[in-house]
């Protein structure tokens, strides 16, 4: 059964989902070479935990972080590591924030350093297919319709 959400209820999980665009932002600010994805999980846990929210994933099924944290050609839903981040380094962070009663959950992909002009085309064009879902996420379509209009993206 499908549940509508009142104004107020919105209105809860907008605040959700902000702070982890909020936390994304500030690991922007933390990802650099020579910083580890445990560093960059800990910073993470602090910023939401500082924002009277806790963290998503964390226990979750026993998962023991905060953030699931994928670097270069490495799967998604990695697990931060004591490895360091080095320039050119292409690394996800996926957050989970819990505040209100409600879930917010969000990746972005950041490129570290000086990217390479190939790392530069492959996040413009995931992007751009993102934007082309979205644009397909409209009362009406199904979820058919947004994975289309990714997966065609060329």
């Amino acid at each position: 059964m499908i549940h509508y959400k009142t104004k107020e209820e919105i209105e809860l999980i907008r605040e959700s989902c902000r702070l982890v665009s909020e936390t994304l932002a500030y690991v922007a600010t933390v990802l650099k070479p020579g910083v580890s994805t445990l560093e960059v999980d800990k910073a993470a846990e602090d910023f939401i935990m500082s924002n009277n929210a806790r963290p998503s994933f964390k226990n979750y099924k026993g998962f023991p972080y905060t953030c699931c944290i994928s670097v270069n050609d490495a799967i998604v839903h990695g697990f931060p590591s004591r490895d360091e981040l080095k320039d050119g380094d292409v690394v996800s962070v996926d957050v989970g924030v819990y505040k209100n009663g409600y879930h917010g959950d969000s990746a972005y992909t950041f490129a570290i350093g000086a990217a390479s002009e190939e790392v530069k085309k492959l996040l413009a064009a995931t992007k751009a297919s993102l934007y082309k879902g979205i644009e397909k996420a409209v009362s009406g379509n199904r979820i058919g319709d947004i994975s289309f209009a990714v997966q065609d993206y060329t």
